[in-house]
């Protein structure tokens, strides 16, 4: 951090706490962090979540926060992870709570290609699966019409 003037110094700029905090509100996605040693360490705070993240389980052991039925396939996942056998997988489930939701996991590595941990990206894909054709033109989604339905 550059004490100068509180900004996280990263390879391609420099962002404040508060700038960082805002970017992960407002991401329209959940961000996880889960170290080397399987510790969660980090989770976006979003008002709504599709997966209850509680501020007890930063610093605690990863298979604490997942149901038990899918605790063996993520820790295959962690395990393929660290031995370098895999870097991404992902999910989706078509009706959770009512949105159709996808579940990434990605090996995150340093430059030397040793692994750092995994990153958790859950995001509502439910409009992305409509979309047809492309859209060049500025339409701001808060003036688009509303679909009608029958």
């Amino acid at each position: 951090m550059n004490s100068k003037d509180n900004r996280i110094q990263l390879s391609s700029g420099s962002l404040s706490i508060e700038e960082l905090e805002a970017i992960f509100k407002t991401m329209p996605a959940e961000v996880s962090f889960v170290d080397k040693d399987d510790n969660v360490r980090f989770f976006s705070n979003k008002a709504e979540r599709f997966f209850l993240r509680a501020p007890a389980a930063l610093d605690k052991d990863m298979r604490f926060c997942h149901p038990k039925k899918y605790l063996p396939m993520v820790e295959q996942i962690l395990e393929d992870f660290k031995a370098g056998k895999e870097n991404h997988v992902i999910f989706w489930r078509s009706n959770h709570k009512g949105k159709f939701i996808s579940i990434e996991y990605f090996a995150l590595k340093n430059v030397e290609g040793e692994y750092l941990g995994t990153l958790e990206i859950v995001q509502d894909i439910t409009e992305f699966k409509k979309l047809e054709g492309d859209r060049n033109e500025l339409i701001y989604p808060s003036h688009e019409e509303p679909e009608i339905k029958e």
